[in-house]
């Protein structure tokens, strides 16, 4: 553990992407969450809708080239190896379609110290070519083990969304997902999202897990998916607002267990709660939010 962090690197912003949504790369992505709407396929409809959740295989395109698009003078390039996901935020101003062309440009936004190493926050701002923003990721990462040796800058990023009133809610309903051995592997080729931590034995061994873990926005996806099965239709219904905190790991062969609820005492019935059990009856995710427009 010879790397350290320090606050000095929020404000820092990447070199901007400029990136074409395709329908192949589009339909991949649905596929590799076992999305099967039809919305997300049937090319006779044109633009074709594309799932709200591809947006992380399109800022991945920056994170997995941190050193060709951000300036890394005096940044230990090796902490990012101990990266785990922490928390996703994702606010969508505007449906994603096939045809676009997006602009994307990242921004450091929080570094501060945690008990078990570094919390890291990236904000991904995308717009399409009339300069309208598109989607926001906040992206929140833990670097295990690697220490911040000041006291940080944005840490009330982390801390944002208070849990609701456990008095207040009512449980919609509950649903098994069950994730097979090579989901991870699926999904790492579907979405072009390749971390070692999710498809190799030997590097998830060396950053101290027990196997390769699946990934935290696959999970998101497919609870995304489940709720759209849910009376959600994508097609009518838009994500505006989706929050989760990855707690715990999942491995393939996981029967995870999703509850949708809600917040009684809030008129606003586009707005749900949502939480992922693992059969280690720990939670995957937990404190997620998600806020449906028209």
């Amino acid at each position: 553990m010879a790397n350290k962090l320090n606050s000095s690197f929020v404000g820092r912003k990447s070199r901007i992407l400029t990136v074409d949504i395709s329908p192949r790369e589009a339909m991949k992505y649905s596929a590799g969450i076992y999305e099967s709407n039809p919305v997300f396929y049937d090319d006779r409809v044109h633009p074709l809708l594309v799932h709200p959740m591809y947006a992380v295989a399109l800022t991945w395109k920056i994170s997995s080239r941190f050193d060709e698009y951000w300036d890394t003078a005096e940044f230990p390039l090796d902490v990012l190896e101990r990266q785990v996901h922490y928390l996703e935020e994702l606010r969508w101003f505007q449906p994603l379609y096939v045809g676009e062309t997006l602009q994307i440009q990242g921004e450091v936004k929080a570094i501060v110290p945690h008990l078990s190493g570094t919390l890291f926050w990236i904000d991904y701002t995308a717009k399409n070519r009339k300069d309208e923003i598109v989607f926001i990721e906040g992206l929140g990462a833990l670097l295990r083990d690697i220490p911040c040796d000041d006291e940080g800058k944005g840490k009330d990023l982390f801390f944002r969304n208070v849990k609701i009133d456990r008095q207040s809610e009512k449980t919609l309903w509950e649903e098994n997902i069950i994730i097979q051995p090579m989901d991870s592997y699926i999904y790492d080729a579907c979405s072009d999202i390749h971390f070692p931590i999710h498809t190799s034995w030997v590097f998830s061994q060396k950053v101290g897990l027990s196997a390769p873990v699946y990934q935290g926005t696959a999970t998101l996806s497919q609870a995304i998916r489940k709720i759209f099965e849910h009376g959600f239709n994508p097609s009518q219904k838009r994500i505006e607002y989706l929050y989760a905190r990855f707690s715990s790991f999942v491995y393939g062969g996981d029967i995870l267990t999703i509850r949708v609820f809600k917040d009684e005492s809030n008129i606003n019935d586009n707005k749900l709660y949502f939480e992922i059990k693992t059969p280690r009856n720990d939670y995957a995710i937990k404190n997620g939010i998600i806020v449906f427009g028209g």
